[in-house]
């Protein structure tokens, strides 16, 4: 892949636009998209709000993160686009109820 860097933000919405993830792709740059790296917030939040007191089931959700974000990487360079597009679309599936 030739990278020479990367972006993780940690804060949301580090692209202006979804065209930058496709800019920073093209500089071989790669971008780990941050609703992605920082979902374990979120997942967290979401069991509390829930009252879920399985924690240990919280953790095995905020483990999975990594194997997504490594399947996110491999999409991107496979089909030769975004990790910011695979990952919308990874985003869409999984709000949509089919599992990844």
């Amino acid at each position: 892949m030739g990278l020479t860097c990367i972006v993780a933000g940690g804060a949301n919405n580090q692209l202006l636009d979804s065209e930058d993830g496709e800019r920073l792709r093209q500089r071989g740059i790669l971008y780990a998209p941050d609703y992605v790296i920082n979902a374990g917030g979120i997942i967290n939040v979401s069991a509390e709000y829930l009252a879920t007191d399985n924690e240990e089931a919280v953790w095995k959700d905020i483990a999975r993160i990594h194997d997504r974000l490594l399947r996110i990487f491999d999409d991107a360079e496979r089909r030769a686009v975004s990790t910011h597009a695979v990952a919308d679309e990874l985003a869409r599936s999984l709000i949509a109820g089919r599992s990844h």
